[in-house]
């Protein structure tokens, strides 16, 4: 390790997880804290450090470079805060000062899916990438793009609300935030549990344990027809937002994670095949679509790298 670690928070709208990263991006040690919806945020932002401190101890480490923190929702980085999250408590609360105050050093803050690409882009599959896009396919969609390594931000401390990009116009299914036909509503790990629900419902079929994914996928490998179509029309509608996302950013690397990615080829390759019939060819000369290499730990890696400068010295 060449220098001080530092301490990520990724904060999700269920759990916190807590790590302490080094310079090289290696997870060092890390925890989960619950997003308790009957706390206060000062009260959250207490037990996220008190678990960090513990982290400390045991790693036996006495200080630390910074804290970087991963919010979902808009980011407003004048006043270190998200006003429209995943937890409601932290909606308007000045995350930064408040870490800030009660830590005594530096606290640098982003939104989750860009952190999940600056992840990906300093320590994984977008090593190298002059121009990266980064989609995370979980119970929402993400976007994250890196151009000439640094973070690009169109409205609203993120790529604005580019997961609800419209791909259905006559989309009757709303996503969470209440928009039709975006791809959110279509193609997150929520729509897909939908679709395999009303599917093993339609055969009398119930399925208590997990979440419904692995066994879509599993059964679509296994011959399954009608599974397979469940994920073929998420991947036609995940190329179709895609494309638009290439004829804007130009991106030479795409990288996909989160949940709904765990489909691997049999999600990438008509991801693919789509996005090669739509695009303009110009932008399909010098591109690369794969998957994530991070995994679940992308957005705490990358929370954590905003303390430091790359390439390292």
């Amino acid at each position: 390790m060449q220098g001080r670690p530092s301490l990520g928070i990724d904060i999700g709208g269920g759990s916190a997880k807590i790590g302490i990263v080094s310079p090289e991006g290696v997870v060092l040690a890390q925890d989960v804290v619950l997003s308790d919806p009957t706390l206060s945020a000062s009260d959250l932002i207490d037990s996220y450090l008190a678990t960090a401190n513990v982290l400390q101890q045991t790693l036996g480490i006495q200080a630390l470079v910074g804290i970087g923190v991963g919010l979902p929702g808009h980011i407003d980085f004048e006043a270190g805060m998200t006003r429209l999250g995943n937890v409601p408590s932290l909606n308007g609360f000045p995350i930064v000062d408040a870490l800030r105050n009660k830590s005594g050093i530096e606290v640098f803050l982003e939104n989750d899916a860009t952190l999940a690409a600056l992840a990906e882009f300093r320590f994984g599959v977008g090593k190298g990438s002059n121009r990266f896009l980064t989609v995370a396919l979980g119970t929402g969609i993400g976007v994250g793009f890196i151009e000439n390594g640094k973070p690009v931000h169109t409205s609203n401390g993120t790529l604005g609300d580019i997961g609800h990009v419209i791909v259905d116009p006559k989309g009757t299914r709303a996503c969470r935030q209440g928009c039709h036909g975006c791809l959110e509503s279509v193609a997150s790990a929520l729509a897909l549990r939908d679709s395999y629900d009303a599917l093993r419902d339609a055969r009398m079929i119930k399925v208590s344990n997990g979440d419904g994914l692995e066994d879509l996928f599993q059964s679509a490998r296994d011959g399954d027809a009608n599974c397979a179509d469940i994920i073929e029309l998420a991947a036609q509608n995940i190329a179709a937002a895609v494309v638009t996302w290439m004829h804007i950013f130009a991106p030479d690397r795409i990288a996909f994670a989160g949940g709904v990615s765990a489909a691997g080829e049999d999600l990438l390759r008509p991801i693919r095949e789509t996005a090669s019939r739509l695009a303009m060819p110009h932008y399909l000369t010098n591109i690369t679509f794969m998957q994530a290499s991070l995994g679940s730990k992308a957005g705490l890696v990358g929370a954590a790298s905003l303390c430091f400068t790359y390439p390292l010295q």
